[in-house]
């Protein structure tokens, strides 16, 4: 929500394969992007915040400014 990224540190192997686990993560971090990806990539941050108020929650608001989002730190 603060213009962070994401690291994900997966490799091919000497063969040049994905090993079977870490294709499962790929596929299901997939599947949450196609949930949560407008969240993502399509909004931009909402209003001020001060996360002493709310210190695990930060919204985000569609470029529409139609759809406000929740961005969850840690699930409660």
């Amino acid at each position: 929500s603060c213009g962070g990224n994401l690291q994900i540190n997966i490799g091919p192997t000497h063969g040049n394969r994905i090993m079977p686990i870490f294709e499962e993560q790929l596929r299901q971090f997939g599947h949450w992007m196609k949930v949560n990806g407008e969240a993502i990539y399509a909004s931009k941050p909402w209003k001020p915040q001060n996360d002493t108020v709310t210190p695990n929650i930060w919204y985000k608001v569609s470029a529409s400014e139609t759809t406000v989002y929740a961005i969850l730190v840690r699930w409660p």
